[in-house]
């Protein structure tokens, strides 16, 4: 009677834990929000800080308990031989500190809140302490000190008070949390006997099931029992082979094409490295990647992507064993070819990449595919698979993201090129904050009477005393995101010096900015800010754009320009000629200004001379004003300024320097007068 009586106990300590656990998602979801509404409901108060790291509190709490929830449901549930009271203790620990956290709220900021702010903490802890009586009717000491401690201190708090509205206010939730007591303890005394009924009742039918059949199962099972062990004993070895067989699979192959998978291959490939080592051979690992694939998987769907890898396996199969492939991720495939030189690589490689290049037809689709391979040889660059990997990965990525596909050898140098970039990169993290980063200004002439009217902005990277050249941190801080914080500081430190600017207190200020920068739907706020913040003039701030935008979303960046224009800002294009602008593109847009690429200034005694002509006559068309980039010649000046242009740029003029060697750079701009 003793062990059906503990059994009983045991059955019902789980499900009051099932029962409680049920409730954790909807339980914190409803915290979340309740919570979120008393933290940012009333921003405007003195305490909006201190609610907001209450706030952060309780989320910590919170997601504690979903990973205990979770933890839980997926771990200990399942199990039939669980703790029902450390299972309880264990909820009840996470539900009293939400309690607790929601407990401080009011102690935190009673006397910062208004009386309707404290009324909604009130009517909230109220609203959340009568939820629990659901949530928490498996447990009467979780649930009563849930809801003494989610309204008691609020409740003195007000009692205490010296406004007569929240000594009613706090008299009301101690009142409401007695209430709650007695409720809870009827609600608790109720579903515990509901378990207990329904766990007797199982116990009871179970037991009559088990006297009623005992004597027929145990003839049925000794029966059975003969025959199945008649038919082990004959098949037991073909069982145990299929199913090793089975377990082999799905461990080491990868399901859709049947090659090795990433621990598998990986594993295989640290025995023929070994092996190569030990033999004084040569290994070679091919990284491939396919190129197109995304468009294929976007457009005709997963199912004829499948279909299309499971055919690019074929074609890599036929250049290597079935045991020396691998499937490393989505369309990644590795190939081990050991006894291999970097030169049979290189050309099994080619010829990898020629057999995935022909028409691939699934379900009469006929579909077009690349390949991208890198390699890497053992022990020349590594004796260790994962770096192997690693290395050949590389090389692929730098392939792919350059214009030559062909097959390429890993190299000391490319690791170096890799180790200094992330070098450079995470120095670029801190160079606004370390103040690193600073404007040089190159003057920009007036071709007509050799004035300068403006100078152009560029910026430059003092990394510890080594110069980095825009040209190599630029694209780094575009490729990782850094860019639209860069260019906000050099939008704002170029117009606060232009305002400055005692010696050119008419000059304007050309500032470039990156496509990134243009499509970032916050880039005009962060233009009204400079202007508002420095007081410079809209008409004297110059924005220079490259004609490569013109590629990306034509509708945002004419919306883009016109807000701009809107603001009387000008807009330049620059480099133009070398990217792929046309000209009704550039008639709709309505630009300012072009200007005129420093490559066609240096071919300007042959073709060069040409381009400009034909850009002189496309902007005076368009009505825009024409600046030449790379003026370095007194004979380049005076040529470009009799074919019409009108200001001039380059180091014939000065070189950029920084603002405060303006006010000193005193040389008077050679004339460029034409001689006759």
């Amino acid at each position: 009677m003793s062990n059906t009586s503990a059994e009983l106990h045991a059955l019902n300590s789980q499900d009051a834990a099932k029962l409680l656990y049920s409730n954790t998602g909807a339980a914190c979801s409803i915290t979340f929000a309740a919570s979120s509404v008393l933290a940012f409901a009333f921003l405007g108060t003195e305490v909006s800080e201190i609610k907001q790291i209450w706030w952060a509190c309780m989320q910590v709490v919170l997601l504690l308990r979903l990973f205990d929830g979770i933890y839980w449901q997926r771990k200990i549930k399942p199990r039939n031989d669980f703790d029902g009271e450390t299972a309880q203790q264990r909820f009840g620990f996470g539900c009293i500190a939400t309690a607790i956290v929601w407990a401080f709220l009011p102690i935190l900021t009673f006397d910062q809140v208004n009386l309707l702010e404290f009324a909604t903490m009130i009517v909230v802890l109220s609203s959340m302490a009568a939820g629990g009586q659901s949530v928490l009717a498996a447990n009467a000491r979780i649930s009563i000190s849930y809801a003494l401690i989610l309204l008691v201190p609020i409740s003195i708090l007000g009692l205490m008070s010296d406004q007569d509205y929240r000594v009613i206010l706090g008299a009301l939730g101690l009142t409401f949390s007695i209430g709650l007591v007695f409720s809870y303890s009827k609600a608790v005394k109720f579903t515990l006997d509901s378990i207990n009924i329904k766990n007797m009742n199982m116990a009871m039918s179970e037991q009559l099931r088990q006297e009623k059949y005992q004597l027929d199962k145990v003839n049925r099972e000794l029966s059975e029992a003969y025959d199945k062990l008649n038919a082990v004993n004959s098949t037991l070895e073909e069982q145990v082979s299929k199913r090793t067989e089975k377990i082999a699979q799905l461990s080491y192959l990868d399901p859709l094409t049947q090659l090795m998978n990433r621990k598998s291959f990986t594993q295989t490939l640290s025995k023929l490295t070994a092996r190569a080592t030990q033999s004084h051979s040569e290994l070679a690992l091919l990284f491939i990647d396919l190129d197109g694939f995304k468009k294929i998987n976007d457009t005709m769907g997963h199912q004829m992507g499948d279909s299309v890898l499971q055919e690019v396996t074929k074609r890599i199969g036929a250049f290597a064993d079935q045991n020396k492939l691998g499937r490393w991720n989505g369309d990644e495939f590795l190939v081990a070819l050991p006894y291999s030189d970097a030169q049979t690589a290189q050309a099994i490689a080619s010829a990898i990449i020629t057999s995935i290049s022909q028409v691939i037809t699934v379900n009469n689709n006929s579909v077009h595919l690349g390949a991208t391979v890198g390699i890497a040889m053992c022990p020349e660059h590594s004796t260790e698979a994962a770096e192997l990997i690693q290395f050949a990965d590389l090389v692929m990525c730098e392939q792919k993201a350059s214009t030559n596909r062909s097959p390429a050898l890993f190299s000391n140098e490319l690791q170096q090129k890799v180790l200094d970039t992330q070098v450079i990169l995470e120095g670029l993290q801190q160079a606004t904050e370390r103040r690193q980063l600073y404007l040089c200004y190159q003057p920009i002439v007036s071709a007509k009477d050799s004035t300068f009217c403006s100078f152009e902005a560029l910026l430059r990277w003092d990394f510890a005393g080594r110069f980095i050249g825009p040209d190599e941190f630029i694209p780094l801080a575009e490729k990782s995101g850094l860019i639209k914080e860069m260019g906000a500081w050099v939008l704002n430190r170029a117009c606060m010096d232009a305002s400055q600017w005692q010696h050119a207190h008419n000059a304007a200020v050309s500032v470039n900015v990156s496509v990134i920068q243009l499509m970032d739907d916050s880039f005009i706020r962060a233009l009204d800010n400079a202007l508002r913040s420095s007081g410079l003039s809209p008409e004297r701030l110059h924005l220079e754009i490259t004609e490569s935008v013109f590629v990306d979303n034509k509708v945002k960046i004419k919306q883009q320009l016109e807000a701009i224009q809107k603001r009387k800002v000008l807009v330049s294009i620059d480099d133009f000629g070398t990217g792929y602008s046309s000209l009704s593109q550039l008639q709709s847009l309505a630009v300012n200004q072009v200007k005129i690429d420093k490559s066609f200034v240096d071919n300007i005694e042959n073709n060069g001379e040409a381009i400009i002509r034909a850009t002189l006559f496309i902007a005076s068309e368009l009505n825009c004003k024409t600046v030449a980039e790379g003026v370095e010649t007194l004979e380049q000046a005076q040529a470009l300024k009799a074919m019409g242009v009108d200001y001039l740029q380059g180091y014939y003029f000065a070189k950029p320097m920084p603002n405060e060697q303006l006010i000193e750079w005193q040389n008077p701009v050679t004339d460029v007068t034409v001689t006759e």
